[in-house]
């Protein structure tokens, strides 16, 4: 019924409360912008999330919403700053991740290094208790990929899997770790 709609009809549907134009926007763009994540993030799981948290807010604001030029305009530059914000967001936590995967010892000898060191301590614990939690298969994709440094390739052999499943499950586990070491942000 709205396939014919312009964007920026669906857009004014969509603000006096027609939810199916707003169906047709999501299912209009959704694979498209998908894409375009995936270009920057190389994860599919991610790309989604991402995507989803952008039509989330263009839903709870629908009634309020205002768009100067076109939606697709809108929407690719909604994605790109929730993209860099995501990036933002999760790249102190990988590299605090990855660098206690790296280093067993801080060697520092001013007061910071005490502090850095009781850090990674507690961090290091919360990222083997962490890794405890996850289901088997993450489990060994985990310690494969970040403590061995196995490629994905080497990993699908290793387990007899595709590398696709190999890349859900370490994004299954970075995104499980980001959640359960939230305080270390």
């Amino acid at each position: 019924m709205y396939k014919k709609f312009t964007d920026e009809q669906l857009v004014e549907l969509l603000k006096s409360g027609k939810d199916k134009a707003f169906d047709e926007l999501y299912f209009r763009y959704r694979d498209l912008l998908v894409r375009f994540v995936y270009l920057r993030m190389k994860s599919i799981a991610i790309s989604e999330e991402i995507v989803q948290e952008v039509f989330t807010s263009i839903w709870e604001r629908r009634k309020t919403i205002v768009i100067q030029k076109s939606f697709a305009a809108y929407i690719y530059t909604s994605v790109r700053y929730m993209t860099l914000d995501y990036i933002k967001s999760h790249e102190v936590t990988d590299q605090y991740i990855q660098e206690v995967l790296e280093k067993n010892t801080v060697s520092q000898t001013s007061y910071n290094a005490i502090e850095d060191s009781i850090y990674y301590d507690e961090l290091q614990k919360a990222v083997d208790e962490a890794a405890s939690l996850l289901p088997k298969k993450s489990k060994e994709v985990f310690i494969l990929s970040r403590i061995k440094h196995y490629t994905n390739k080497e990993i699908a052999e290793e387990l007899n899997v595709s590398i696709e499943t190999v890349k859900y499950h370490i994004t299954y586990a970075l995104k499980f770790m980001r959640t359960y070491l939230g305080e270390f942000n």
